[in-house]
């Protein structure tokens, strides 16, 4: 009706109902200070460029580190590609390089050969890839399983589409594993191990003797997160392939299998 703050004051009198006009004289300092503090000022004096702004040449190492200890775990994937910071880096203390065998489990030989190093494990951890995270229509893709830091085996048995490696049938793998997944004696861990157990139960293995689940962990430990990914980052400084590169997200989101 009066088209501003000012204007309603200016004709304070014209305002109706009586109880507006007497409840707004009696807030008017608020009601201008309100106004202050939502006008948005276009005249003040910038001297900073945008351009000096702009993330480059900085050190990925040294600012994951920061990142780890302010646990910005969600920001850091979200960091350009850079160069690096100078032409002779400084030199760092260097960390021990972890040996790394990863193996594809697509032959009977190769699955016997594993079955044989789980049976020396104490422990190993295992994980699966499936089709959903709902237990109940969730079909399984594949079977991870780790018997030492730095040596993991992917066991893939769902997988389609063009260009997919050789796998093994479904009911073989299930008959070598379900002894070893199922013995009092071998240890296992895993993450969010519900998950996975109800997902084997729903094939006939009943797990037994999980001796540590890293999820169960996390939240006695009072983490922020629970998800692997971000306890990978903070406990261990490791930066795992996020999903959504692997099977895009959103509508674009494919499934594992």
């Amino acid at each position: 009706q009066f088209g501003s703050i000012d204007q309603i004051y200016t004709h304070i009198g014209e305002v109706t109902p009586p109880k507006l006009q007497i409840l707004l004289q009696q807030n008017e300092a608020l009601a201008r200070q309100s106004k202050e503090l939502t006008t948005i000022v276009t005249q003040t004096p910038v001297t900073l460029k945008l351009e000096d702004c702009q993330a480059s040449r900085y050190d990925r190492q040294e600012l994951a580190e920061l990142f780890r200890e302010l646990e910005f775990f969600r920001l850091l994937p979200k960091l350009p590609e850079v160069e690096t910071a100078s032409e002779t880096p400084a030199q760092v203390e260097a960390k021990p390089i972890l040996k790394q065998d990863y193996r594809i489990v697509n032959t009977t030989s190769a699955l016997d050969e594993l079955r044989n190093r789980l049976l020396s494990a104490r422990p190993f951890a295992f994980d699966l890839e499936t089709t959903s995270l709902d237990t109940m229509s969730a079909q399984l893709v594949g079977i991870s399983l780790s018997p030492a830091p730095g040596e993991a085996y992917y066991i893939p048995v769902g997988h389609v589409g063009w260009g997919q490696v050789e796998q093994l049938p479904l009911a073989q793998v299930l008959d070598s594993l379900r002894p070893i997944l199922e013995a009092p004696d071998l240890d296992k861990t895993a993450h969010n191990s519900k998950y996975d157990i109800t997902i084997l139960a729903e094939y006939g293995i009943a797990v037994n003797n999980l001796t540590f689940d890293t999820m169960i962990a996390a939240h006695l430990l009072n983490e922020k997160s629970l998800g692997l990914k971000a306890l990978a980052f903070s406990r261990l400084g490791i930066e795992m392939t996020p999903i959504t590169t692997l099977i895009g997200s959103r509508a674009k989101q494919i499934s594992m299998s």
